[in-house]
């Protein structure tokens, strides 16, 4: 058992929090208290649930003391001085920590943060790393301070985003790779030597909770992009066909450059007996859409809605 004192923050219902509460456990961490977050309120675009075994469990497997509450509910702050922590680390969870808070550990506040920070600043950094269309993610541990993940950077670790991913599949792959970014930060707290790099504000990018709007699919971006933004929250994303939204069951990207300029974004056309879209580098055939949660050939459902369709040959 190491010496330094850590007290780990966490929602039980969140993978993120699991699995990396096993890193610190399986590496000897000295996890003196969990605060645990209230479930009521809390947003995720993963699919939900935890194969790995929730913090309630380990703790009660370890016998570490563990409470539930926001910051600022009565008793919080208290138990959290009485564990008396060296460094708090803060493994997923939604609530604001005040300075009276981050003040508390000598060594400051250390949070998991599924992006490559700046980038992705907030909430639900895989679904926006997919919807943007980025090319590498990775986890960033930095250190917490009055602003939204806007706290010096201790370590990052990389991985690819691949076409197809969604948010679990990335956060899969991200969180599989973490384990020696966690020895390592084990290692550096008992020596009080956790590195600190400033970060380069002029790359900050802020993330919001997804609104629906940001499900209707933008033809003047690329196919394939479509295609993963479809698949980060399934039958989620939709079109519009003569003012109706119907969402896309099933949809593929058609490897054939767009080279005419006699075809028109956001117009439905037919091609093969499939419904396609034209988008700036290839083609995006949709294949079936929904009506009330069933799929529906997306060809013969537009027919239906906006009539004549134009029929055209690609390549």
């Amino acid at each position: 058992m190491r010496n330094k004192r850590i007290v780990i923050i966490g929602t039980r219902t969140w993978e993120l929090t699991s699995i990396h509460m096993e890193y610190f456990v399986n590496n000897d961490a000295n996890v003196v208290g969990i605060l645990e977050s209230p479930t009521e309120g809390i947003t995720t675009t993963t699919s939900g649930g935890s194969s790995s075994k929730p913090i309630h469990v380990i703790a009660e497997e370890q016998d570490i003391p563990i409470i539930c509450g926001k910051p600022k509910d009565d008793g919080i702050m208290d138990q959290v001085r009485k564990w008396a922590p060296d460094v708090i680390v803060v493994i997923g969870y939604q609530f604001f920590l005040p300075d009276e808070f981050l003040n508390i550990p000598p060594m400051g506040v250390v949070n998991f943060h599924t992006s490559l920070l700046p980038r992705h600043c907030g909430r639900h950094p895989g679904f926006w790393t997919i919807w943007y269309g980025d090319e590498k993610s990775g986890m960033a541990v930095h250190f917490m301070d009055s602003g939204l993940d806007t706290g010096e950077i201790a370590y990052k670790s990389y991985v690819p985003v691949e076409d197809g991913d969604t948010v679990d599949t990335l956060y899969d792959r991200i969180w599989k790779n973490d384990e020696p970014m966690i020895k390592q930060l084990l290692d550096d707290i008992e020596t009080n030597t956790i590195p600190r790099t400033p970060q380069d504000k002029s790359q900050y990018t802020y993330n919001y909770v997804p609104h629906e709007k940001d499900f209707e699919l933008d033809f003047r971006q690329h196919a394939q992009l479509l295609v993963n933004r479809h698949l980060v929250k399934p039958f989620k994303s939709y079109i519009v066909l003569n003012g109706n939204h119907f969402p896309v069951y099933e949809c593929q990207a058609i490897d054939e450059p767009t080279t005419s300029r006699n075809f028109k974004l956001n117009t439905p056309y037919e091609c093969d007996g499939k419904l396609v879209y034209m988008t700036p580098n290839k083609w995006l055939q949709i294949d079936q859409l929904m009506i009330e949660d069933k799929p529906y050939p997306a060809l013969e459902l537009a027919k239906e809605k906006v009539g004549e369709i134009k029929k055209i040959k690609i390549g």
